[in-house]
């Protein structure tokens, strides 16, 4: 079935204006649960409930309130709402470029694929390569939903993903959180973490290597309830110890993963630390000479 657009809007590059249409590029598979009644399983319906009357209210009698003060609300009708948003909302004006590095990843929420029409193909096929072989991302405002959103637009795969985004005062700082700044870190355990840290390290992202195994395990519980089956214990995973020897841990951490803890020249590849630790393991696993 053919992806149905969410919203529509205009991007405007200089004098160029490209139509484009906006995709979901991203559907949570997390698990989700109905509240069902224990006594005969039927599903719950949600009610909106006045504690004033006294009564349940019908969703035709409800309006849009906005709390100026506690306890204080002003009320606004949809056709308000739409009044207030920008003439040219749906118009996404480019204000700068800036290289996708510049933009700490906290300020991404929600990802969208844009598509375009026929007619619009060439100067979106432009934008696309320019932004490509330039490296850089667009940032501009756009208005959806009676929101509007800073969005963030980069290249990807041959075409052109569009982020909104949050604005500067909605990132919540992290000043008054204890982050360790006074901590003291040796030099030696600088040095393993880093070996530990290159140790783990690949070149590329392979996002299929991970799963939702929690997922996985309730939608194989629910198929064995289905079937009349027993649902089986999860093992526990086995608690890891509280680490107060910091040294220790490190060193342990790059044994298991098959490393030698000992210092090893700077740069070295990580295949060759690899072949080096299996040599020395081999040797060890050698029987010795009786004289």
């Amino acid at each position: 079935m053919a992806a149905r657009p969410i919203a529509n809007g205009v991007i405007s590059f200089g004098l160029v204006s490209i139509p484009v249409k906006l995709f979901a590029a991203t559907r949570s598979k997390s698990v989700s649960f109905r509240l069902l009644h224990a006594k005969d399983k039927s599903r719950i319906q949600q009610k909106f409930y006045c504690p004033v009357d006294d009564a349940i209210v019908e969703r035709n009698e409800l309006v849009r309130g906005f709390e100026v003060e506690k306890g204080v609300f002003v009320t606004f009708t949809d056709e308000e709402l739409e009044k207030l948003e920008a003439h040219d909302g749906h118009a996404l004006d480019i204000k700068e470029f800036v290289p996708l590095a510049e933009v700490d990843p906290i300020y991404f929420d929600t990802a969208y694929h844009l598509g375009c029409e026929p007619e619009s193909a060439r100067a979106y096929r432009l934008l696309a390569q320019a932004m490509h072989e330039s490296k850089r991302v667009a940032l501009g405002t756009f208005t959806m939903r009676y929101k509007e959103y800073l969005v963030l637009l980069r290249p990807y795969e041959k075409g052109l993903m569009l982020h909104t985004m949050y604005f500067a005062d909605e990132i919540v700082a992290a000043t008054e959180i204890g982050r360790g700044e006074e901590a003291k870190v040796g030099e030696g355990e600088l040095a393993l973490a880093k070996r530990l840290v290159d140790d783990l390290t690949e070149n590329k992202f392979h996002p299929e290597k991970y799963k939702d195994s929690y997922r996985e395990r309730v939608i194989e519980a629910a198929r064995k309830k289905v079937q009349g089956e027993e649902m089986v214990e999860v093992p526990a995973e086995e608690r890891r110890a509280k680490v107060i020897d910091l040294m220790s841990a490190l060193k342990a951490s790059l044994a298991r993963r098959g490393a030698p803890a000992e210092e090893e020249p700077q740069g070295k590849p990580r295949e060759k630390r690899a072949a080096v630790a299996g040599h020395a393991r081999a040797r060890a696993a050698r029987p010795r000479k009786t004289k």
